[in-house]
C-alpha cells in the first residue's frame, strides 16, 4: 500500500512538471516550424556549424547563471543555416533541464484552468513584427494590449530571442526603436539571444554605433556558416 502510495505521488509529480513545461514552452511564443528544434536533431553540415552547435550546448548548459548575469549570444550566418533552430534549441534545453526555474504569467484570456508558474520567462520574438506592432500602436490612440503587452515582453522578459534582426528596413526611427530596447535590455542585464543574417558591419548601418556597442559587450558573437539548409534539403 506504502509503495503504491508513492508511485502514485511520484507520477502527480511527474505530471505536474510535464504541464509547467508545456506551459511555460506554450508562452515561449515558437512558431510551428521550430516547435520541435532540439540541439540533438540540429545536423551541423560543416566544421563551423560543429562548433556554433558546441558553443550553444555550453551557453544552455550554464543557462541559469547566462540569464541572472544578463549574458547572451549573437547568431550570426547567412539564410537557412539554422540560427533560429539553434536559438530555440538552447531555451528548451534550458527549461527541461531546470523546469522548476521557469516560469510564465497568468494568460490574458484568463481562461478558467490558467496557471501561473513563479521563474524566468522567455519570449521568442520576430524583430519585423515587433516593429510592425510599434508601428500600430503609435498610429492609433486607441490603447491596444495585445501589442503593450508584446512591447512589454520584449522589454523585460529574462530571456528574449530577437529574431533576424537586421531584415528591417533601415530609417532613423528603426535605429531608434532598436538602440531604446537594446539600452534597457542592456541596462536591467536582460539575456538576448539575437539572430541575424549580418554582419557586424552592416548591423551597425541597421542599429547604429551605440546599439551594438551593447550588444557585443552583453553577447558573444557566433557565426553559423555552411550553405542554405532550405535549397540543400529539397
Amino acid at each position: 500500500m506504502i509503495g503504491a502510495t508513492r508511485a502514485k505521488s511520484m507520477n502527480n509529480s511527474s505530471n505536474d512538471t510535464d504541464r509547467r513545461i508545456q506551459a511555460v514552452w506554450g508562452y515561449v511564443g515558437v512558431p510551428p516550424s521550430l516547435a520541435h528544434a532540439t540541439l540533438d536533431n540540429y545536423r551541423p553540415g560543416c566544421p563551423e556549424q560543429q562548433e556554433a552547435l558546441d558553443k550553444c550546448r555550453e551557453f544552455a548548459r550554464q543557462g541559469l547563471q547566462n540569464i541572472s548575469r544578463g549574458r547572451g549570444l549573437v547568431l550570426k550566418g547567412s539564410v537557412g543555416t539554422g540560427k533560429s533552430h539553434l536559438s530555440v534549441a538552447m531555451v528548451r534545453a534550458m527549461i527541461e533541464a531546470s523546469p522548476e526555474r521557469f516560469g510564465k504569467p497568468f494568460s490574458s484570456l484568463r481562461v478558467l484552468e490558467d496557471i501561473e508558474y513563479p521563474g524566468c520567462r522567455c519570449s521568442m520574438i520576430p524583430v519585423f513584427d515587433l516593429l510592425e506592432r510599434l508601428r500600430e500602436s503609435y498610429s492609433s490612440r486607441r490603447p491596444k494590449t495585445d501589442h503593450a503587452q508584446l512591447i512589454r515582453r520584449c522589454k523585460f522578459d529574462d530571456l528574449v530571442i530577437l529574431d533576424d534582426i537586421g531584415a528591417e528596413k533601415s530609417t532613423e526611427w528603426v535605429e531608434e526603436q532598436l538602440y531604446g530596447l537594446i539600452d534597457l535590455r542592456y541596462r536591467f542585464r536582460r539575456s538576448t539571444l539575437l539572430t541575424t543574417n549580418c554582419s557586424l558591419t552592416q548591423l551597425e548601418g541597421k542599429m547604429g554605433t551605440r546599439a551594438l556597442s551593447r550588444i557585443l559587450e552583453m553577447c558573444e558573437c557566433i557565426g553559423v556558416g555552411g550553405d542554405d539548409w532550405r535549397k540543400t534539403h529539397r
